[in-house]
């Protein structure tokens, strides 16, 4: 069947990862051949508990700065979106795992860590218009979540997701054109604009949206599934080229030598 769902698998995304792999090449050669040693301060004696104690303090320090100084921010950006929303729903949903591991086969050791689309079923079967193919005897998914199921499932995650990323668009927008601050980017509009019709795509495919009486409409269901590929590609491909290359590596980079450089080489508090 040629669709666009078709098109999105077999053509779109390949040229994505491509694009991709060549952006994170490219971004990493970059930052090696254009990088300059700087100067540094004499390293203050600390030993290997304070050292440790510095490497849990960068990471922590700006997760407590945004809870007590932006409240906003932290639920609707760090909690909903990314904690509990985009990052376990793309390295832990079931169906994604099922993806990865296709591609990637070690990346099935996360299998018992998969996350269900729903709490009751394999299927969403609280909105979703079909019935579980067989009856359950648990209360729960028997998954190694046990009752946070109820929290960490597809369902509920993608409602999170949807709403950080609808506040951070709203928070983008109002910062470009009411406050008129130049860090609030077009680009960053675009990708969370993307990222919000990833989310709506799959949140109505894993529905099978819209019921028909003989069931799935297999149509518009790939052609859902078409769309979800086709952003999720595109998001892809943009990532080193933009500035939520920290995804990737800039975030982890970026703390890593904080650390080294401000708590063990500076001895910084």
């Amino acid at each position: 069947m040629s669709d666009i769902y078709s098109f999105a698998i077999y053509y779109y995304f390949p040229i994505a990862l491509a694009v991709f792999v060549f952006g994170c090449v490219y971004r990493v050669l970059r930052m090696v051949f254009f990088w300059r040693r700087p100067l540094k301060a004499e390293p203050r004696r600390r030993g290997a508990g304070a050292v440790f104690i510095g490497l849990i303090r960068t990471f922590l320090d700006p997760i407590l700065f945004s809870l007590r100084y932006r409240k906003w921010d932290f639920v609707f950006g760090l909690m909903f979106l990314h904690l509990l929303g985009v990052i376990p729903l793309i390295f832990l949903l079931a169906h994604h795992v099922a993806f990865f591991a296709y591609l990637i086969p070690a990346y099935s050791i996360v299998w018992p860590f998969a996350i269900p689309l729903s709490a009751t079923s394999s299927i969403l079967t609280v909105t979703a218009p079909i019935e579980p193919y067989s009856q359950m005897s648990f209360t729960f998914v028997n998954t190694i979540w046990g009752p946070l199921t109820v929290i960490l499932n597809g369902d509920v995650l993608t409602i999170l997701a949807l709403l950080g990323t609808s506040f951070k668009i709203g928070t983008k927008i109002y910062e470009r054109i009411v406050k008129g601050l130049r860090n609030a980017r077009v680009t960053d509009i675009v990708v969370y604009a993307i990222l919000l019709e990833i989310l709506v795509t799959g949140y109505l495919a894993a529905r099978h949206h819209p019921p028909t009486p003989v069931g799935t409409d297999i149509v518009i269901y790939r052609m859902l599934m078409g769309l979800h590929v086709l952003g999720a590609s595109t998001l892809l491909a943009l990532l080193p080229f933009t500035k939520y290359w920290h995804i990737i590596f800039g975030y982890w980079y970026g703390k890593f030598h904080e650390w080294y450089d401000l708590r063990v080489r500076r001895g910084a508090i």
